[in-house]
């Protein structure tokens, strides 16, 4: 019966909310020094370059022909179209068009148009199509040297950015859903929890059983189930990060979740794990990105089932229990997003 309601708001990849948020579009590897890139987002191509050392995202259609400016190149500071030879600047303004000479006026409409924001943060690169509204996320260990990058291979979802931030978030599936790498098939019942509201963001602890991680003991062992803590903190519209703390050792698990919502039915995720348990050398890194895509992909095969690539937020739509505090904390957030946005 939910899936008949039409009259509720749904989010998915495209909504016109997202345009005054913050999104990773690529790593920073992948830019390859100057660039250009082309990337997508909400539906829409962009072309990712840096000029004269500011990075800079333009729509990736040059405005004489359409020719894709991710085609070019990077001459004198400009960006260069490699079909007539149309030269823009980083704020997207037409500097030289080779075919009317020097002397000429270059139009106006001859501009390319340019995203409001953009940033280098967390050795990603972020875009905000309109002015931004919501903040860059904190990942205070991105920084700190007592923890081991682990980055994952970038991997696209068929599914929404909003229902794999759904699922990040979520407690409730854990038992069920992770059998196989590290959920306890005797953690059924969700404990109290608050959930700590700031600004457009909010934060949960919550403790609860797990197996031990899976590269803290050596091969042959009996899984161990442990309690450990996992402290959620949710940055709009679509970044979870999840500190997982074990009481009774000094091993640290943070994952950072980011979502670059390509178009309406497909997602990029940008997933890196710190720990502070392993040694910073290829052998422990593979292991531990190989773990962390088990994971993934346990969570992928459910998501990629659902036949709504949206969130509803009209909390009839969906069944909720006290359980979902946290997943319907979001939704209320979305909720704000869609109305600040409409201002």
């Amino acid at each position: 019966m939910t899936a008949e309601r039409h009259d509720a708001v749904w989010f998915d990849n495209e909504h016109p909310a997202l345009r005054r948020c913050w999104h990773p579009v690529a790593r920073i590897a992948e830019l390859g020094g100057d660039g250009p890139l082309a990337v997508e987002l909400l539906g829409e191509r962009w072309c990712v370059v840096r000029l004269n050392g500011r990075l800079t995202a333009l729509r990736d259609a040059c405005p004489h022909r359409m020719a894709p400016l991710s085609a070019g190149t990077v001459v004198d500071g400009t960006l260069q179209c490699s079909y007539h030879g149309y030269r823009f600047a980083a704020d997207g303004a037409c500097v030289e068009i080779p075919a009317i000479g020097p002397d000429v006026p270059i139009p106006g409409r001859a501009r390319c148009g340019a995203a409001a924001a953009v940033a280098e943060h967390l050795g990603l690169v972020w875009i905000a199509p309109e002015d931004p509204i919501t903040e860059l996320p904190d990942v205070p260990e991105h920084a700190d040297d007592s923890f081991v990058k682990c980055p994952l291979p970038v991997s696209t979802w068929n599914a929404s950015a909003a229902q794999m931030t759904d699922n990040f978030l979520d407690l409730g599936h854990l038992a069920f859903l992770h059998l196989a790498t590290f959920g306890d098939a005797g953690d059924r019942h969700i404990g109290d929890y608050e959930v700590a509201r700031e600004g457009l963001g909010f934060s949960v602890r919550y403790r609860h059983l797990a197996k031990a991680l899976a590269d803290s003991f050596e091969a042959g062992d009996e899984f161990r189930t442990v309690e450990r803590e996992s402290w959620f903190v949710y940055t709009p519209p679509h970044h979870v990060y999840l500190r997982l703390t074990y009481p009774d050792e000094k091993a640290v698990l943070t994952i950072s979740f980011c979502h670059q919502p390509v178009d309406a039915v497909t997602t990029r995720l940008f997933c890196t794990d710190y720990r502070n348990d392993i040694d910073d050398e290829p052998g422990a890194i593979a292991a531990a990105v190989a773990f962390q895509e088990a994971v993934a992909a346990e969570d992928r095969a459910l998501l990629e089932r659902l036949q709504r690539k949206a969130v509803p937020l009209d909390p009839t739509v969906e069944f909720h229990s006290k359980a979902d505090r946290i997943t319907l904390e979001m939704r209320r957030v979305l909720r704000e997003l869609v109305e600040i946005s409409a201002n």
